[in-house]
Formats: C-alpha cells, sequence, structure tokens
C-alpha cells in the first residue's frame, strides 16, 4: 500500500508539476519570448541611444527589462522546482502518509501561521486570483463585458492593496518597537534572512544538489530560499503593481506614455507566472506534499517534519521550550 501510495503521489506530483511549468512557459513565450523576438530589435535600438527625458525610451527600456526578468525567473523558477523534484522522487508521499499515521497523533504539532497570518494569505488568494482573471480576461476581451471586468479589478485590487498597507503598518509598527526595546530584528523577523550570504548558499545548494547528492542543503531557519523569496517579492509586486494601477485608473493606461501601463501589465505576468510555476508547483506538488500542504489551512507542522525541512527553527523551538 506505502509502495503505491508513493508511486501515485510521484505521478500526481510529476503531472501536476509539469502541467504548470506548460502553462507558465506558455505565458512566458506569449509576453516575453515572443515579443522580444518581434520587438526587441526595434526597442534596443531606440534604448541604445540614452534619454531619461523621453517616455519613448522608458517605455521601451522598461518592456525590455521585464521581458528579461520574466524569462530569467522562469528559467531560475523552472530549474528550482525540478531540482527538488528530483530530490525528493524517493520520499513521495511523505508526508501525506505520516500527517494520517499513529506517530503523527503523538508527534509534536507546532505553530507555524498564526490565525491572523492565515487569513492574510486568504486574502492575498482570493484578491491575486481575482485580480489576475479578471486583468487577463479583459486583456482578452473574453468571460464579459470589458467594462465589467475592469471594475472587479480595480475593487479586488483596492483590497489587495489594502491588505499590503495594513501588513507593512503591522510589522513597522512591531519592528520599531522592537528597536526601541533593543531587540534584535533578526531574531524577531525570521523573513530578514534574505539578507545574508546564508540565503545565496541556501538557493545555490539547492540548485546544484541534484548534480551532486554529496551536497547537503543549508541548515533552512522558520523559511526556506523559495518562501523569503515569494514574501519579498509581495511587497515588489504591490509596488509595481499598485502605484502604477493607481495612477492608470486615474489617470488612464496613456499616463507618462504609457510607461505605467507597461509596468504593471508585465508585472502582472511576472507574478501569475512565478506563482504558477514556483508557488503552486513548489509548495504543493512537490513530491513530498502533493497533492497539497495543509500548513496554510490549519497553521501547523509536526515536529519531525519542522526538523527536516527547517532544523534551525525547530532547534530554537526546542530550545525555548526548554528554557
Amino acid at each position: 500500500m506505502s509502495a503505491r501510495s508513493s508511486l501515485g503521489s510521484l505521478i500526481g506530483s510529476l503531472i501536476g508539476t509539469l502541467v504548470l511549468l506548460g502553462l507558465g512557459w506558455l505565458l512566458v513565450y506569449k509576453y516575453a519570448i515572443e515579443v522580444l523576438l518581434r520587438d526587441g530589435a526595434v526597442k534596443l535600438r531606440e534604448i541604445s541611444s540614452i534619454n531619461l527625458s523621453s517616455t519613448l525610451w522608458w517605455r521601451s527600456f522598461i518592456a525590455v527589462a521585464f521581458d528579461a526578468l520574466i524569462i530569467v525567473i522562469a528559467v531560475v523558477g523552472t530549474w528550482w522546482v525540478l531540482a527538488n523534484f528530483i530530490v525528493e522522487a524517493r520520499e513521495a508521499g511523505k508526508w501525506r502518509r505520516y500527517y494520517k499515521s499513529e506517530e503523527a497523533k503523538k508527534d509534536k504539532w507546532v505553530q507555524r501561521l498564526s490565525l491572523w497570518q492565515r487569513l492574510q494569505h486568504l486574502w492575498m488568494i482570493i484578491t491575486f486570483t481575482v485580480c489576475a482573471v479578471t486583468g487577463m480576461a479583459a486583456h482578452l476581451d473574453v468571460l464579459a463585458p470589458r467594462q465589467t471586468l475592469l471594475t472587479i479589478h480595480v475593487y479586488s485590487g483596492i483590497a489587495m492593496g489594502l491588505l499590503a498597507i495594513i501588513h507593512f503598518a503591522q510589522y513597522t509598527a512591531i519592528a520599531v518597537i522592537a528597536k526601541a526595546r533593543g531587540e534584535g530584528l533578526r531574531e524577531k523577523f525570521p523573513m530578514l534572512e534574505i539578507y545574508s550570504r546564508k540565503f545565496i548558499r541556501g538557493v545555490v545548494k539547492i540548485l546544484l544538489r541534484p548534480f551532486n547528492p554529496r551536497i547537503k542543503p543549508e541548515p533552512f531557519g522558520k523559511y526556506d530560499p523559495e518562501q523569503l523569496f515569494e514574501y519579498w517579492g509581495i511587497y515588489w509586486g504591490m509596488a509595481v503593481l499598485g502605484i502604477p494601477g493607481v495612477a492608470i485608473l486615474l489617470y488612464g493606461p496613456d499616463v507618462l506614455g504609457g510607461v505605467l501601463w507597461v509596468m504593471h501589465f508585465k508585472e502582472a505576468i511576472l507574478a501569475i507566472t512565478f506563482i504558477l510555476m514556483v508557488h503552486i508547483a513548489y509548495t504543493h506538488f512537490r513530491p513530498k506534499t502533493f497533492p497539497i500542504d495543509p500548513t496554510f489551512i490549519h497553521g501547523k507542522m509536526p515536529m519531525k517534519r519542522a526538523e527536516e525541512e527547517h532544523p534551525e527553527w525547530a532547534r530554537k523551538l526546542v530550545s525555548s521550550d526548554s528554557s
């Protein structure tokens, strides 16, 4: 039964991963590669003569830069997902089986996400999905009248922006208070680990591990490199999507010669591509967790998994319990 379950999880993980990567690469080809092949030479000529006062120059520069960024993120993201798939293939279905076992019932389940964090995550899922669907549907002129789609798109975007403001304000206040008390911010905010050499080492080791199984992964804290990258990527996305989005709403898509429209649209493609190719494929469709990682639902993780995937965080939890 265990072998059959493992094989089923492996096949399901492989199919799901390939489907998501395929959908992601379709978007990358349609909105980045094909565009560069068609217009790249012209745009490169336009930006070769630097003219910072020209909106045409900025529009061409941002378009080419975003297309290149989308392709780079897609390549690295694909490598990341497949590298993890190769490493985890032999343990397909591991956590799904463990969660149902008697051992899991006796294990200590640690709080990974608070109720408020899970509600924020749900808020983000809903608003992002609505924005993505209505934005693409309006662009392709399908599903519903364009004005209706854009109206829904705007309201969902406002809701998403409100979440970002609340989240940023909350954590900024916590950081200011912690700093005033003389507390270390790195200890209080594990997401700051992205600003360290350890983050770079962790990424490199995971990407190279399929080629050299003797490479030991970096002992992650509460968040692994993908989770850190994604967390901070949301701030980038909110700024590049939100600020131009507000300007477009107030002044139309041609404001500043269409520069902000290019930023808004290209960042949307980048965000959708990343969510499909990396977030869903890596978080939920990886062999060990397929078909879903339920942590975002109940917010808890068994200590056994914490010790394996987030050893530094697990060590701190044990240390705090014993002190």
